[in-house]
């Protein structure tokens, strides 16, 4: 039984992905072609912990200013027709802003995670 070709890493480089690839790097050395995949990977990934860091922020502002609703609701908003509920949907309302805050959060720590080891993939092609 005959084995299964192996494909050289010239063989590869003519693939339709690597052509673009190759286009892109500006070179037909494979590793070059993959330290542009990389670099751009971990460059995006950059911007991402940037918007998400950003988002983070905001919500986290939004989380202190419902407290401090809710802080100052609860002095007045009972003694007020339908208080009690507007003072219920704002707890509510916080509740689900501090699981956003804290997904927002655990999603950091994965891109962060993430950018580690795709600082390791990037000095691999350097």
């Amino acid at each position: 039984m005959a084995s299964p070709p192996t494909a050289s890493a010239h063989a590869l480089a003519h693939t339709p992905n690597f052509q673009k690839l190759k286009f892109a790097a500006g070179s037909n050395d494979v590793d070059d072609c993959l330290h542009l995949v990389f670099s751009q990977d971990y460059t995006e990934n950059d911007g991402l912990l940037m918007v998400l860091g950003e988002k983070r922020d905001q919500v986290a502002a939004k989380v202190r200013y419902l407290e401090d609703l809710v802080e100052e609701g609860e002095g007045f908003l009972p003694l007020h027709e339908d208080g009690d509920n507007g003072l219920a949907r704002l707890k509510v309302t916080l509740e689900r802003e501090r699981k956003v805050l804290d997904g927002l959060i655990k999603l950091l720590d994965v891109a962060r995670k993430g950018r580690e080891e795709k600082k390791t993939n990037l000095f691999w092609f350097e």
